[in-house]
């Protein structure tokens, strides 16, 4: 077993997404983005890739630094 640390930044963007406007708007997005993540995984399978909606836009960032300093 090894012990990791680290950080993993999704971001997701989504445009035209139709909610309605009740108290629980928010879950609703929550759930679409936490959805349309699960879809686009590596090994998802041929159903899950067909679920993949195109109003969503997902970027994975494993948060390592560039070292990238001109000195």
């Amino acid at each position: 077993m090894a012990l990791l640390k680290g950080k993993l930044i999704l971001e997701i963007e989504y445009e035209d997404l139709p909610v309605p406007l009740l108290g629980y708007t928010r879950a609703i997005i929550y759930r679409a983005c936490a959805e349309q993540a699960y879809y686009r995984r590596p090994w998802a399978s041929e159903e899950d890739i067909q679920k993949q909606d195109p109003k969503f836009r997902v970027r994975l960032d494993w948060g390592e630094k560039n070292n990238d300093s001109t000195e």
